[in-house]
């Protein structure tokens, strides 16, 4: 039976250009080194998705709508339904000297942003360079092998796993949720490490935001940032206490 849109799910998925077998994304950490694409950066594990949010390429997210949990998949997905076809118009060339003015060497391969658009230089030569502003995906038929592991029911799960798509790195143990039904409301704390961390406030909001609006029982969150005196150096004068904010 297809979910329904704001269903949340959790997926694993590998996501290859179908002419060439190259893989494009994975969430499969033997995968990756496979295919020679492992990064020590990334967080390889399944996939938090939202039915219908919009942030995968449509093949995907009708793809992952209509499947069942458990079961694995291989889905085709054309050009119209992935970054869409190329375009000859986004095919552009500039002068040389537009690089140079810039302190850009040009190199065919290299990523540059030119009047807002980003592109690839495919070619250079003769005084003269030429940038692709198409997708580097566009044009390519995909292959999309994934499997729905579980559908997320319970509140307090949905609340924690929202959060850790905003946090790759958090573990879902290190999320501590309490919800008030009558107040509709849900208290979280986050690892301690994550206090000061950068962008740790957008995180919230963000989060805040996704919860509020997906999971209906909620109408406020409440994030709390917990010290004590050992965080200060144990000092006499130092007191333990919270700080409520409330998204």
């Amino acid at each position: 039976m297809p979910f329904n849109d704001g269903d949340i799910v959790l997926v694993e998925y590998s996501l290859f250009v179908k002419e060439t077998n190259e893989l494009v994304d994975t969430t499969n950490e033997n995968v990756a080194k496979l295919h020679g694409k492992y990064s020590e950066d990334e967080v390889y594990e399944p996939e938090v998705v939202v039915v219908g949010e919009g942030r995968f390429i449509p093949g995907v997210e009708e793809a992952i709508k209509n499947a069942e949990v458990g079961k694995e998949y291989e889905v085709e997905i054309p050009p119209e339904k992935g970054y869409g076809e190329r375009d000859p118009s986004k095919v552009k060339v500039f002068p040389r000297r537009v690089f140079v003015k810039n302190n850009i060497i040009p190199e065919i391969g290299k990523e540059v942003k030119i009047n807002n658009m980003t592109g690839r230089i495919i070619a250079v030569g003769g005084g003269r360079v030429t940038v692709d502003f198409n997708h580097p995906l566009a044009g390519k038929t995909l292959l999309f092998k994934f499997k729905v592991l579980k559908k997320i029911e319970d509140l307090i799960e949905k609340v924690k796993y929202l959060i850790k798509r905003r946090a790759k790195r958090v573990q879902l143990d290190e999320i501590k949720v309490e919800h008030d039904p009558q107040e509709g409301k849900v208290t979280v704390e986050l690892p301690e490490e994550m206090r000061l961390a950068d962008g740790v406030q957008l995180l919230k909001f963000l989060a805040a935001r996704d919860i509020t609006k997906l999971v209906p029982e909620i109408k406020v969150v409440v994030f709390v940032e917990r010290y004590s005196r050992e965080d200060f150096g144990g000092g006499a004068s130092s007191e333990r206490g919270e700080q409520e904010k409330t998204a």
